[in-house]
This record gives C-alpha cells, sequence and structure tokens, in this order.
C-alpha cells in the first residue's frame, strides 16, 4: 500500500504535466486545409535571426487551437517550422515528444490502476481507507487525462511520430534552448527506434553540434556549459563526447566558465577540478583558457548563476509543460 501511495500521484502528474502542455492555450489557427506536408528532414539553413524573430511573433498567434489532433495539425505545424517558425516548431517537438511516449505512459498507467482496482479493501483501517480513495481519485483523473492525450495522438502515422528528432534539431537550430540542451545531449538517441531507421540523423547531429554550441554560449545558456564540461571530462561517454573528442583545453574552458558561475557551495569542489584540469595545459593554454572564461562570463553570461538551471540530476529533455 505505502508504495502505491507514492507510485500513483507521481504517474499522475507525468500525465496532468503533459496534458497541461498540449491543451494550454497558444491561439488559433485560421482554417486551411490545402497545406501539403512537407519533407520531415530539413537541415536547411534557418533565416536570419530577425526573420525568425518576426514571424515567430506573428506566427504564435495562428497555431492550431489547443487539443488539435495531431494528424490534423501536423501539416501546418511542419510547414510553418520548415519556413523558420519558433514557436511553431517548438509547439511541434513538445506535441511529438508527448505522443512518442504515450504507449509507455499508458502502460504504465494502466498497470497501476489495476493494481489500485485490485486492492483489498476489506479490513482496512480508516486512514488506509481515505488514502485509497484519494488513489481511486487519482486513476480517475488520469483516465480523464489520458483520454485527452490520446485524442491529441491517435491517428499519428508513424512518419509523424519518427519527425520527433528532426523537429527537435529543427526547433533547436531556431534558438528554442530546450530543445538545444535535449539535441547536445541525446541528439538521435532521443528516438532510439527512429534512429534505427535513419542512419543519417548522426551527420545531422555531427552537423549541428559546433553552431549549436556557439549559439548556447552566445546566449549565455548555462544548460549548454554543463553539458559542454561534462562532454569533455576525462574517460567521458556519450554522443556528445564522442562528437567532440577529448581535448583538455576545451574541458578546462568550459570547466572554468562554469566555476565563475557556480553557486558558493559548489566552490570548493569545482576549485579542485580546476586545478586538476590545469595541470595538463601549458602556461600560454592556461592564460588563454582563463582569459576566454572571464570575458565570456561577463559579457555572455551577465555574472548570472550556473546552478539554477543546471542542478544535480537536471534532465535536458525535461521540457516545460507552459
Amino acid at each position: 500500500m505505502p508504495l502505491k501511495r507514492f507510485l500513483i500521484p507521481a504517474i499522475g502528474a507525468l500525465v496532468l504535466a503533459a496534458a497541461y502542455f498540449a491543451f494550454r492555450a497558444h491561439g488559433q489557427w485560421p482554417a486551411r486545409g490545402d497545406l501539403p506536408t512537407p519533407s520531415i528532414v530539413n537541415a536547411a539553413k534557418p533565416p536570419p535571426m530577425a526573420g525568425r524573430q518576426q514571424a515567430g511573433a506573428f506566427a504564435s498567434m495562428f497555431l492550431p487551437a489547443p487539443g488539435t489532433p495531431l494528424r490534423l495539425s501536423f501539416p501546418q505545424l511542419q510547414a510553418r517550422a520548415d519556413a523558420g517558425d519558433l514557436a511553431a516548431a517548438t509547439r511541434l517537438y513538445r506535441d511529438l515528444s508527448i505522443c512518442n511516449r504515450l504507449r509507455g505512459i499508458d502502460w504504465a498507467i494502466s498497470g497501476h490502476a489495476k493494481e489500485v482496482l485490485d486492492e483489498q479493501v476489506g479490513g482496512m483501517k480508516p486512514d488506509q481507507l481515505e488514502e485509497y480513495r484519494a488513489q481511486l481519485d487519482a486513476v480517475e483523473s488520469n483516465k480523464r487525462n489520458m483520454q485527452r492525450l490520446h485524442n491529441l495522438c491517435d491517428g499519428a502515422s508513424n512518419a509523424m511520430l519518427e519527425s520527433l528528432v528532426p523537429n527537435l534539431q529543427r526547433a533547436a537550430r531556431l534558438g528554442e534552448e530546450h530543445a538545444r540542451a535535449c539535441y547536445l545531449s541525446r541528439g538521435p538517441n532521443y528516438d532510439a527506434s527512429g534512429f534505427v531507421n535513419h542512419p543519417e540523423w548522426l551527420a545531422a547531429y555531427r552537423g549541428s553540434v559546433s553552431s549549436m554550441i556557439d549559439s548556447g554560449i552566445a546566449a549565455g545558456d548555462w544548460k549548454v556549459v554543463d553539458l559542454l564540461r561534462n562532454a569533455y571530462q576525462p574517460d567521458a561517454q556519450g554522443l556528445l563526447s564522442g562528437v567532440l573528442g577529448a581535448d583538455p583545453y576545451q574541458y578546462y574552458r568550459y570547466l572554468k566558465l562554469y566555476r565563475l558561475g557556480a553557486e558558493p557551495h559548489l566552490v570548493e569542489k569545482l576549485n579542485k577540478q580546476v586545478v586538476a584540469a590545469a595541470a595538463q595545459l601549458i602556461p600560454d593554454q592556461l592564460a588563454e583558457a582563463d582569459a576566454w572564461a572571464e570575458t565570456t562570463f561577463h559579457t555572455n553570461f551577465n555574472a548570472g548563476n550556473s546552478t539554477e538551471s543546471t542542478v544535480a540530476g537536471w534532465d535536458p529533455c525535461g521540457f516545460p509543460y507552459e
């Protein structure tokens, strides 16, 4: 019983969060049913930033209505995302992310609902009955929210769902910070089953990493700094580490930059790491890296605090639902 008390609300929160995002008001898309379905994989260079901002400000008012089934909204969202509309690209990759995870969420919710409904209430004490009633309420709430998610996702084709990674890449290239962190961290592995059928995604990832790193640093994105300091650290594993390769100089640069913005309780540990990393560099490299970190910190990061967005265990692919 105690185990279920924690499991059911936790899963319920996941579904509620997904439902909240999926049906949050974004405005109404004007009736148009004649848009052609665009190419799913599109690595074309995005339009200039000014053009993207203007297009995004306009298009955000005309996204498909909240709750529109993905099978219906996909062509419009994809067309606008391909044209450089950040709002549409963001909506699209997040809806696709929800729908790609729906089967697993549904399985977990159904399994735990069965456990609750099969619970024998005979002999329960009053406090246990109260907890059980709360679990029954959670089961019913989850059922309603799962229906909303099914309304969003049912009927979406495999081709639509397999566009998750290219659309995540597109939003990242357009500057959406959550997509950028997720794509840098996971890349095509964000949809491992789709990756099997699309080996070209790896080449697209290799070709995107450098520009996304540059844009993240220019935007003062501590998530990118944290990903880089971990990717460059000795014996690091993962897709980003494999693409970047071992580089003690780059490791020191990003570690030192991260240290400059760290909270006081992390300083001692980071200082030890900085000293150890510095020992791998020659004096000229050390001086250049220190100068770069100081300049970048004060120019791009506005002396901000790194750990506010990169607390221990933060999830690069944990998208907000608002």
